[in-house]
């Protein structure tokens, strides 16, 4: 899970010395996020086989894990905002940000630019583990999802070929959803991390960052659901017979990108500007 992304925070301590000085003292070596990732994965894709082994003795069992699915999906959403508190609270980013290391880092000849894409990195390795298992989580749900249509397939009469001619289409859906769906936690996480990070170098008081990111989290949640439980009465907003209905679905996909992705990418990008001028003026 996320190898590339973690080859290219490693690969970059290459470069700045302030994430080297770190990951040297701190996190050890790229192998043993790997084999925390990989144990997590096996054990996720593990899990949902065994959800999904009952589907092969009976065709009722894959409607009657519908309503087990649906809350587990409900429960991973409640867990992945408890996942932001720990990417915010992982990044320890008050302590540092004021601290006197912070102080001497910008008091040597280092661009500005590198003394915070080096706290940054380092940030993230803190909150990795945690964006590891948030996103083993995702995998189960995906996985215990298009296991059982892959197992229908191979046990009806006429499912493997219902999976040839046009099934081939959902599972491609699927796939898609699930791809987007597990890769949105890192996106949220580098945007948790950076929010921890500028609400510690406008807030003194360490308590109150922590608390403010944890708002501003917190509101970006309350419009995500407000979002979802609204979208039957958007659509009743438009008659049937209206040529705005043709609209509806790709503005569906417009806020639901912006609210689960683009919105974090923004946060991400501002706060990351506010800490180089931070780092730039000697606040």
């Amino acid at each position: 899970m996320f190898n590339r992304d973690l080859d290219e925070v490693f690969a970059e301590s290459r470069f700045n010395p302030v994430l080297w000085l770190a990951i040297k003292h701190e996190h050890g070596s790229q192998a043993i996020f790997k084999r925390f990732s990989w144990r997590l994965q096996l054990g996720a894709y593990g899990l949902a086989l065994l959800f999904a082994i009952p589907t092969l003795f009976s065709r009722n069992a894959f409607f009657a894990h519908w309503p087990l699915w649906l809350i587990g999906c409900v429960l991973a959403y409640v867990l992945s905002f408890g996942a932001d508190i720990a990417y915010i609270l992982a990044a320890r980013s008050s302590a540092e940000v004021r601290g006197e290391f912070w102080e001497a880092l910008r008091l040597t000849l280092l661009p500005s630019v590198v003394l915070v894409e080096g706290k940054y990195l380092n940030a993230q390795l803190r909150a990795w583990r945690w964006l590891l298992m948030e996103t083993a989580t995702r995998h189960f749900i995906v996985a215990a999802l298009i296991f059982p249509i892959l197992g229908l397939g191979l046990t009806l009469e006429q499912g493997l070929l219902f999976l040839v001619l046009s099934g081939w289409m959902i599972l491609a859906l699927f796939l898609a959803l699930g791809f987007l769906y597990v890769r949105e936690p890192i996106t949220r996480m580098r945007a948790m991390v950076a929010l921890s990070f500028v609400t510690a170098l406008r807030t003194r008081d360490e308590s109150a960052a922590n608390f403010l990111a944890i708002g501003i989290a917190f509101s970006l949640r309350l419009m995500q659901v407000f979002l979802i439980i609204s979208w039957s009465a958007q659509g009743a907003l438009f008659s049937l017979d209206s040529a705005l209905i043709c609209f509806l679905p790709i503005l569906y996909l417009a806020l639901a990108y912006y609210l689960f992705y683009g919105v974090y990418r923004q946060i991400c990008a501002w706060a990351l500007k506010a800490m180089m001028r931070s780092a730039q003026a000697g606040d």
